[in-house]
């Protein structure tokens, strides 16, 4: 072995004993351009063999939903209801109530509510004078904050949450972004550069609090793709949350789950207007307030029809107009089964691809024809 080998092997033994001992290592050999050398970043390794038996579960802040320590999104169109929905997760998580019908951890919670700090106020007060209540532990940041100028508003956040814990005595379990697109002035959607900047200083806000982060986001111009801007947002969070409204029924839908067996999960829910005073005109001054409701039922969209549901779409295609159930049923009779055509009807309108009204059952044209 020549001495410029063992020279080298030298060096690398001695960078890794460092690294274990958790020390800055030594530098060693030189960068590309020759100038200057490159230091050893000790990795953090973990043996499958030192691993304990006993298995633990995410620790989860609100249940099936979000846990501890994760990034998570709530997205959706505008006036669909997500600020709102945000709203009163954080006031169930820091009264450590349920929310629509799921138990929560009690943490403390700080909202940043950049986009409009008294439109939040609004509606935290309307929460609670409809329910009677004083929310504990609910800290609202009126400051702009900008996760994409510098590493300066991180820091000013983490320190502000640090501050909270130590005057009340209590952890901060989630920290609220309202919303990505005002926390990101500057920044290109589209851009995985502008974008990522984003990403790395959220979890390093996860990180450092400990907490839960959840972004406040909007869909983009089609709604079937999902959130706006840059794709790899989606594969960098741990939980997505998309919020529809459809003719007035509000859900709740976790689209994607990294730790929690809940993905597919819907919740239903409604806005209850409160009347929160009067304006200078006498008006009433009103807000909203989240209140539980049944999931509306999932437009089945790019699920090919069966045989005899695409005979009935083609059949009140062609009419143009309604037609009574049992007039349907005649139009097919020695083709199909009337029980077959009735439990096919019956699918359809769950899946919400006819509607039935006055006992006229007309296609859906909310849907695209064939919803295929």
């Amino acid at each position: 072995m020549t001495a410029a080998l063992k020279s080298i092997e030298a060096k690398a033994d001695a960078a890794i004993e460092q690294a274990r001992r958790n020390q800055p290592p030594p530098f060693y050999g030189e960068g590309d351009s020759g100038e200057q050398p490159l230091p050893v970043r000790p990795l953090t390794i973990t043996f499958a063999d030192t691993l304990p038996k006993e298995f633990s579960p995410p620790d989860e802040l609100i249940e099936g939903m979000l846990s501890i320590g994760r990034l998570s999104m709530l997205y959706g169109d505008s006036n669909s209801g997500k600020t709102f929905a945000a709203i009163s997760m954080a006031c169930a998580v820091a009264s450590g109530t349920n929310w629509l019908g799921k138990r929560t951890e009690q943490s403390a919670v700080v909202y940043l509510a950049t986009e409009s700090p008294v439109s939040v106020i609004a509606r935290v007060q309307a929460h609670q004078d409809h329910f009677g209540v004083r929310v504990p532990n609910f800290a609202i940041v009126h400051d702009p904050i900008n996760l994409f100028a510098s590493d300066a508003d991180v820091t000013a956040v983490a320190n502000a949450v640090r501050s909270i814990e130590a005057e009340q005595g209590v952890k901060v379990g989630l920290i609220v972004c309202d919303t990505l697109a005002r926390m990101s002035a500057g920044a290109n959607e589209n851009s995985g550069e502008d974008m990522g900047q984003i990403i790395a200083r959220l979890e390093r806000l996860k990180d450092e609090s400990g907490a839960h982060v959840m972004v406040i986001h909007h869909s983009g111009k089609n709604a079937a793709n999902g959130a706006r801007g840059w794709s790899g947002i989606r594969a960098a969070i741990d939980t997505e949350i998309e919020v529809t409204d459809t003719d007035g029924k509000r859900c709740l839908e976790i689209t994607k789950q990294r730790d929690l067996p809940t993905k597919g999960d819907r919740i239903g829910f409604r806005l209850e207007p409160v009347t929160m005073g009067r304006t200078k005109w006498g008006a009433p001054a009103t807000s909203c307030v989240v209140l539980n409701a049944d999931a509306p039922v999932k437009l089945e969209r790019g699920k090919r029809l069966s045989q005899i549901a695409g005979s009935i779409e083609e059949f009140l295609l062609t009419r143009g107009t309604g037609s009574k159930k049992r007039d349907i049923v005649a139009h097919f009779e020695g083709r199909h089964d009337k029980s077959a055509i009735y439990r096919e009807l019956k699918k359809m309108a769950e899946a919400g691809l006819v509607v039935e009204i006055a006992g006229v059952v007309a296609i859906n044209k909310r849907v695209p024809n064939g919803a295929n």
